[in-house]
């Protein structure tokens, strides 16, 4: 099994957001999905078409998750917490990918920043989430997302309101359409 962790010590940046979409997406395409909460937040209701599981109150379970399900197919998607550093690098030595969110503030660009040169492996890059539509407000984030090194910038993902109907704390329902495609 793939595993992607979605890390960062800023909050706010939309990690659970993007982790719920990853697993869902693979969802989408078939592929076995899991996706695995470390927040200290309570965990949203169970009910999504992947699985869920929460590690919230023992981040040792990610290491016994990840080996227990390293041989299967498919993707397990991680949600980091944010202000938790020591567990980000705990968790990124153990994954194949790190994702860390940033969003159109200087501070989450400082932050960005310093968790790239914190967790410094191969396999972690910041991902631009919530890139405006307008022309304008694009041209604003992009004097942010120039102080990011270009070769550590996996993306960007563009601002959509429903996704989140991911953290919705209700019975799982078909995300709306603009999620779905």
């Amino acid at each position: 099994m793939k595993t992607v962790a979605i890390l960062g010590s800023k909050g706010g940046t939309g990690k659970s957001s993007l982790t719920h979409c990853l697993a869902y997406g693979a969802y989408l395409f078939g592929v076995q999905a899991v996706m695995v909460h470390t927040d200290q937040r309570p965990p949203v209701k169970s009910g999504r078409p992947y699985e869920y599981l929460d590690a919230s109150a023992n981040y040792s379970k990610v290491t016994e998750m990840i080996r227990e399900r390293g041989n299967d197919d498919g993707l397990m998607v991680i949600d980091g917490a944010g202000n938790r550093p020591h567990v980000d690098l705990w968790v990124a030595r153990t994954v194949d990918l790190v994702l860390i969110p940033v969003t159109n503030s200087a501070e989450d660009v400082r932050c960005a920043m310093h968790d790239l040169s914190r967790i410094a492996s191969a396999n972690t890059f910041a991902v631009i989430n919530r890139w405006p539509s307008n022309r304008l407000v694009r041209m604003v984030m992009q004097r942010y997302v120039d102080r990011l090194p270009a070769s550590r910038i996996a993306g960007k993902l563009a601002d959509v309101g429903a996704i989140r109907h991911f953290l919705d704390d209700t019975d799982w329902h078909t995300p709306p359409t603009k999620v779905n495609n």
